[in-house]
């Protein structure tokens, strides 16, 4: 599989850390894709997931059965940790 990487823009506030536990949870008991880092600020509605999938639209329709927005998803092609970068 390959690694994506998801940018989301919500309502402030409208998601709440139980919200996120929940998809959290969904994400791992889903066998099309595996959930691998995300960030988030829900105070001010912003959020990115690095998540792997088969496909950037077997991903695009997770994220819309969980009503979660998407602004974008990308593949990626490096990834980078404390100052090291490799292939992702």
């Amino acid at each position: 599989m390959r690694k994506f990487m998801s940018c989301h823009t919500l309502p402030a506030g409208a998601m709440n850390r139980g919200h996120i536990d929940a998809l959290a949870q969904a994400a791992q008991s889903e066998p099309a894709i595996r959930p691998y880092r995300s960030f988030l600020n829900l105070a001010q509605g912003r959020a990115i997931c690095v998540m792997e999938a088969p496909d950037q639209s077997t991903l695009a329709a997770w994220f819309s059965r969980m009503r979660m927005p998407c602004d974008y998803i990308v593949p990626l092609e490096l990834e980078g940790e404390r100052g090291t970068v490799k292939a992702a």
